[in-house]
């Protein structure tokens, strides 16, 4: 929304012949609502606030309804059938118990369900022009063209109540059914404002009186427009020419205040509002005037941006219970909040600005020095701003300060009652007890012989008066030779080259350090143990700054570096700087400090504020009551709290507590979920379902602040979806779409202009499914694709077990080939073997070799069917072949069994024959072929959970081997290797089998070593 505001700027007459600064009427900043702004119609014929705090205004083309964030419009034919407003003419607005808004129409009675936002409307059976409206329960009073109804809110009827005191269907009984307006008091009262009158009906004994007539009233003119209650219970009357009257229901006296200046004889309207002193006034409406009750004062308000404007013609005022007066006119309607009313203007006569420069300003004891050029070169006020003297002729008058165009740059207090004026053409010394001018210094001169008489600024130091010619040092004031001399004129730069030390504003902190802004090349300090100047440029204080101001709170240093605010520790010299934010950072004018600290900064977009404590920013423009955004002039602080600014023509004052002030909070309010076209409700809060297949789902809240709620900032986040809060500018307003079935919750907050955050609130909803996303559609599909899977799963799973089973089979089948082919070679050889001992009558060894060879064909012809054997069976057996093959080869090598401390060999099951082919590879292709000592070791322990077999020989190697291998040799042996990795893979368990090839420390192949690993299940 678009708000608008005027401002009222009345310059009284000026006097002839004498420069006077004039004090104008505090300014009335308003707020402005019209068509432009979604108003349903610039005519505003009433206003009502809800329970809630929503503002609701009937017009002549419909109603509106305002939260501060939107302005929503009902009109005839918005709904359907009876289902909508009989009339855009909405006359009156009141809230009965239920919350449901009712509303008076020049043709019916209508009314609005805020949480649905349908409309409802009924018809008497005769005049509708209803015009005024009371809630009494269930009861609701209606004031109408012809006399007085009655509508049952339950059963939803009509009761006609004429005043028939002066007979039926008389000209008289006309005017009295003629009603204007009604009033239910809090004594429970039923007023009527008619055109003959005032009356009461007596709700009881349903008989009129009237209260306000010729009898009780001299000036008695009839036609009563409006009626209000006060907060003292004091009956006012508002009448079409008899002005205003109060009514005494008690001795029906009538006090009539027509006759009283300022008071309007024409009144549509009345209302009371407090003031700051929490004293109440009265509105009415006619020239917006102001009535003081206890003093009898009347002031009138002109709502016309310029003298030449046609009037607003004030129609209709209404006091909001956060003491806003609202306005109706026939350009919309204006708000007034008295509570900022904060900033105040006094316009300078003579000349259209004071200086060319910027204001010089100087507070000291309650009076307000002001320095500028022409004709007002300096004059003095007092602490209301009265002009008490201008010293303009006599500084024209002093030698060589009487050419045209000097301008005061600065003021500054010396010794008592002596202030220094620093000119653009030198120095003034005013003795304020004698007013007495004298000039101090016309020019200074540098190293260059080139003069100077612009003076920036003088500082009174414990070091001796200092001044700060335009871009020519400092200079220090030798009161022997009553001259300045100077202390510096450049100062090395960043890279060392010297540069002009052009310095605008100097202070002294608590160690008699100086600290001195340099207009053209950052901050320079004088050291007071040193008595040195220093340039100071760091990552905070730039080059070239600009700073035009320096100020000293408790040890610290701030100026505004560019576009930051910058903090130098004086003790430390640490620096630290704060960024202005966009939108207030468009060049800085000037600023200064007040009691409490804050910064406040003059700059081309408002009034800047800058806390020194937690170092945030504030800001005030035109629209807080601002003359002019642009504030190219001068802030300093004055007593009383004060702050004041000098403008192009004007000084504005104002107290920093009271614009810093903590307003009131505001309430927040979720005024509206929005699902595709169709609003919800939402009164309650509980239990919001979203219909499923809405695409579209549209939330609505608002700060219900009506002071300025242009610059009211909302926030939302939805969990699920946001992982940070959403900023939706000025409107509390976001669209989500396509929201996924669940449950949600919406949170929501705002932030005024003062900064100040309401309650963070939240709601649930839900999003309702389709029929295929709820739970038992999901849960039902699951089981049927779980089902299909465990089916698909199991119809695999038998194929592989057949698969394994049969390569099982193959494996077994293939195994025991190997054996056949294995054990004929091997029985051949063995008992050759022992036919050589026999014959050879080696009778010890043939037995030994005998026995052991029978014990082995045993072994194997009892484990040949079994596909598990324990451990000790398949080490038993290794022992047997490899006992037989050391006979076999004459002893030729040596083998050990090591068994780990934690293996039990008889409750370890492994497949039969695993470890026999890895073994008789060792022997074949690694120790036979190899000279000198061979060594075949099997080691078995337990790892992991895992049997693990170490065969180790120190053997020829994998390599040579197999180049001395006959082919035949090579496919019997890699073929037995080859099926016994193929039988644990069928095994489905986590064996494996790995190969590596020894090295000595030459590199060359020393043996081999097979590690298999067998799990602990079988």
């Amino acid at each position: 929304m678009r708000l608008k505001y005027y401002i009222l700027l009345i310059i009284l007459p000026l006097f002839c012949g004498r420069l006077w600064a004039q004090v104008n009427k505090a300014k009335q900043l308003y707020y402005h609502v019209s068509e432009k702004d979604g108003l349903a119609d610039n005519m505003v014929n009433c206003f009502f606030q809800d329970s809630q705090g929503i503002m609701w205004m009937g017009t002549q083309n419909g109603l509106n309804r305002f939260d501060g964030s939107e302005l929503k419009t009902w009109r005839p034919g918005d709904q359907p059938s009876n289902d909508q407003l009989l009339s855009g003419q909405v006359n009156a607005i009141t809230e009965d118990a239920m919350h449901r808004i009712w509303m008076a129409t020049s043709n019916g009675l209508s009314v609005i369900d805020p949480g649905t936002e349908k409309i409802h409307s009924w018809q008497y059976d005769g005049d509708n022009r209803m015009r005024s409206l009371a809630v009494d329960g269930v009861k609701l009073w209606i004031a109408t063209g012809d006399g007085l109804l009655l509508f049952d809110t339950r059963q939803k009827t009509f009761r006609h109540f004429l005043n028939e005191t002066a007979g039926k269907s008389t000209n008289t009984s006309r005017l009295n059914n003629e009603c204007n307006a009604l009033l239910l008091d809090s004594k429970k009262r039923l007023w009527l404002a008619t055109v003959n009158g005032l009356w009461l009906f007596d709700t009881t004994k349903l008989t009129y009186g009237q209260y306000d007539g010729p009898k009780n009233d001299p000036q008695y003119d009839g036609m009563v427009n409006t009626i209000f209650e006060d907060h003292d219970g004091k009956i006012w009357t508002g009448c079409w020419s008899g002005g205003l009257k109060q009514v005494i229901p008690e001795n029906r006296t009538v006090i009539n205040f027509s006759g009283l200046a300022g008071i309007p004889a024409h009144i549509m309207s009345i209302v009371e509002q407090r003031d700051e002193n929490k004293q109440y006034h009265l509105w009415l409406s006619e020239y917006l005037t102001e009535f003081n009750q206890k003093d009898l004062k009347t002031e009138q308000h002109d709502l016309k941006p310029i003298p030449e404007a046609a009037s607003l013609e004030p129609r209709c005022v209404y006091v909001s219970r956060d003491n806003l007066l609202w306005i109706s006119t026939v350009k919309g309607v204006f708000i007034l909040d008295p509570k900022r009313q904060i900033f105040k203007h006094y316009f300078i006569a003579g000349q259209n600005s004071i200086t060319n420069q910027n204001p010089a300003l100087l507070e000291q004891n309650g009076r307000l020095w002001m320095g500028g050029d022409t004709k007002l070169q300096l004059e003095v006020f007092d602490d209301k701003f009265h002009l008490l003297k201008n010293y303009t002729r006599a500084i024209q008058n002093t030698t060589g300060f009487n050419e045209p165009g000097i301008a005061i740059m600065n003021i500054t207090p010396y010794r008592q009652n002596i202030l220094l004026l620093a000119t653009t053409s030198g120095i003034l010394k005013l003795d304020t007890k004698t007013d007495r001018i004298t000039a101090l210094c016309k020019t200074v001169g540098d190293s260059t012989k080139k003069i100077s008489g612009f003076i920036n600024n003088v500082l009174s130091t414990r070091y001796g008066l200092w001044c700060f010619p335009w871009r020519r040092g400092i200079w220090r004031f030798d009161s022997t030779a009553n001259k300045f001399k100077p202390l510096i004129e450049t100062l090395p730069d960043a890279y060392g080259k010297p540069k002009g030390v052009n310095v605008e504003d100097a202070v002294s902190d608590s160690r008699g350090n100086i600290w001195l802004t340099d207009l053209d090349y950052g901050v320079v300090k004088y050291d007071a143990s040193t008595k040195k100047f220093q340039r100071i440029v760091n990552k905070d204080i730039t080059p070239y700054s600009r700073a035009v101001n320096i100020i000293y709170i408790k040890n610290n240093l701030w100026l505004i570096d560019n576009d930051a605010v910058v903090a130098i520790n004086a003790l430390t010299g640490k620096t630290n700087s704060w960024p202005l934010p966009a939108g207030m950072n468009k060049h800085v004018y000037y600023y200064t400090d007040d009691r409490n600290g804050n910064i406040w900064i003059a700059s081309r977009t408002g009034l800047v504020v800058f806390n020194t404590a937690n170092h945030s920013f504030n800001q005030y423009t035109e629209e807080d009551g601002l003359i002019n955004n642009d504030m190219d002039g001068t802030i300093k602080k004055a007593s009383g709290g004060l702050m004041v600014y000098a403008g192009e023509n004007y000084i504005t004052s104002f107290k920093p507590t009271e614009l810093l002030r903590t307003p009131a909070k505001k309430k927040l309010l979720l005024t509206g979920i929005i699902a595709d076209d169709t609003s919800l409700n939402v009164s309650s809060l509980k239990n919001i379902i979203v219909p499923a297949g809405i695409e579209k789902v549209t939330f609505k809240w608002a700060l219900l602040n009506y002071t300025n709620p242009l610059q009211n900032r909302y926030y939302n986040k939805l969990e699920k979806i946001d992982k940070e809060w959403n900023y939706t500018g000025n409107k509390g307003h976001i669209e989500y779409n396509h929201l996924p079935p669940g449950h949600y919750i919406f949170r929501y907050k705002a932030v005024t202009a003062d900064g100040l955050a309401g309650d963070e609130k939240s709601v649930a909803f839900t999003i309702a499914p389709k029929f295929y996303q709820t739970v038992w559609f999901i849960c039902l599909l699951i089981f049927l694709l779980v089902l299909s899977l465990l089916l698909i799963i199991r119809s695999v799973r038998l194929r592989e077990q057949k698969k394994s089973a049969l390569q099982l089979q193959l494996s077994a089948l293939e195994m025991k080939a190997l054996r056949a082919q294995m054990n004929p070679h091997f029985i051949f050889n063995a008992l050759n073997s022992i036919q050589e001992c026999i014959i050879t009558k080696n009778t010890d060894t043939a037995y030994a070799y005998l026995s052991n060879f029978s014990k082995l064909v045993r072994m194997i012809l009892e484990n040949s069917e079994k596909q598990f054997i324990t451990l000790a069976d398949e080490i038993e057996t290794l022992r047997l072949y490899l006992s037989i093959e050391k006979l076999r080869f004459d002893s030729s090598f040596e083998y050990r069994i090591d068994i780990g401390p934690k293996l039990d060999t008889s409750f370890v099951n492994i497949p039969a024959m695993i470890i026999q082919p890895f073994v008789e590879n060792a022997l074949w292709h690694g120790l036979i072929r190899k000279k000198g000592e061979k060594k075949l070791t099997l080691c078995f322990d337990q790892k992991n959970g895992n049997l693990e077999c170490i065969i180790t020989d120190n053997g020829v190697g994998r390599n040579l081997a197999a180049e001395v291998n006959t082919n035949t040799q090579i496919k019997k042996h890699s073929m037995g290797v080859k099926i016994t990795e193929e039988r644990l893979q069928l095994l489905e368990k986590e064996a494996s089998i790995t190969i590596n090839d020894l090295k000595d420390a030459n590199g060359d192949a020393c043996g081999t070593e097979v590690i298999i690993i067998i799990p602990l299940e079988f």
